[in-house]
C-alpha cells in the first residue's frame, strides 16, 4: 500500500530511510535544517522543508496539520531536543513514529515520550555484522528473479510456541519457511516443529509477501 511518510533529519540514517522508501514507491516529505541536505534527496521526495525543529516547533505543527501523513521517521540521533519536540508533535497528531537514538538512555526517554519504535542504527548494524561473521550458514538476503527473495530473519515472539501446522504460514502470508536454525543446528521444519525465541528462519516468497510477514513477525 502506498503511504505518505514524513522523514525529519537527512543525515546518513535519514537518507538511507528515504532511499529505501523511494525504492518501495512511497511518497516522502523530508525536513532538515540544512538546505544542502534537502537538495541531496530532492529527486526522491514529493516535497520538503528547510526547518530547525527545535527552533520552530510551530511550523512543524503546521506542516503536520496540513499534510495527511500516514507515518513519520525522526532521524535526528544527535539532536535530542529536536527529536523530543518532533516526537511529541507527531504523537499529538496521532501518527505512528519511528525514532533514531544514539544511546539506550536516549532511546528510553523517547519511548516515554510515546515513540512507537526506537532504532539504534550503529548498534543494530554492529550486531548484524557480528552475526554474519560468526555464522557461516547465514544467507541474510538473496534476491531472485521475478520479485522472489530468500531471507534469513530472527523469530519474533508472535510466532513462538506454536507448531508449524497451527501457524499455517504459507496460507496466511504466502511465504514458506525452508529451514530453521537453532543456534548453529539446522532443522528441517515439519508440521510438528515449534519455533522458539532465538531461532533464525530461512524464508522464501515474493518481496511484498515477505514484507507483510516481517511486519507481523516483528510486531
Amino acid at each position: 500500500m502506498r503511504k505518505s511518510i514524513l522523514v525529519i533529519g537527512i543525515g546518513r540514517f535519514g537518507r538511507g530511510v528515504i532511499e529505501g522508501l523511494y525504492e518501495k514507491g512511497q511518497d516522502i516529505f523530508a525536513i532538515d535544517a540544512n538546505e544542502d541536505a534537502l537538495e541531496s534527496v530532492r529527486g526522491m521526495i514529493v516535497s520538503g522543508a528547510i526547518l530547525d525543529v527545535a527552533e520552530d516547533d510551530e511550523e512543524l505543527t503546521r506542516i503536520v496539520g496540513d499534510k495527511n501523513f500516514d507515518e513519520a521517521v525522526v532521524a535526528m540521533g544527535e539532536d535530542l531536543e529536536g527529536a523530543l519536540i518532533a516526537t511529541h508533535i507527531l504523537k499529538e497528531a496521532g501518527l505512528p513514529v519511528s525514532v533514531k537514538a544514539s544511546t539506550e538512555r536516549r532511546g528510553n526517554v523517547l519511548i516515554k515520550m510515546g515513540a512507537d519504535r526506537v532504532v539504534f542504527p550503529e548498534r543494530d548494524i554492529g550486531h548484524r555484522l557480528a552475526h554474519l561473521i560468526s555464522n557461516d550458514s547465514v544467507i541474510d538476503l538473496l534476491e531472485l528473479p521475478q520479485g522472489f527473495m530468500v531471507e534469513q530473519i530472527g523469530v519474533g515472539k508472535i510466532f513462538t510456541g506454536q507448531t508449524m501446522a497451527e501457524m499455517d504460514i504459507p496460507s496466511r502470508f504466502g511465504v514458506y519457511i525452508l529451514l530453521v536454525y537453532r543456534g548453529d543446528v539446522p532443522i528441517q521444519p515439519q508440521a510438528s516443529t515449534i519455533l522458539e525465541v532465538g531461532d533464525e528462519i530461512i524464508v522464501f516468497g515474493k518481496r511484498d509477501k515477505l514484507e507483510e510477514f516481517e511486519k507481523q513477525n516483528f510486531a
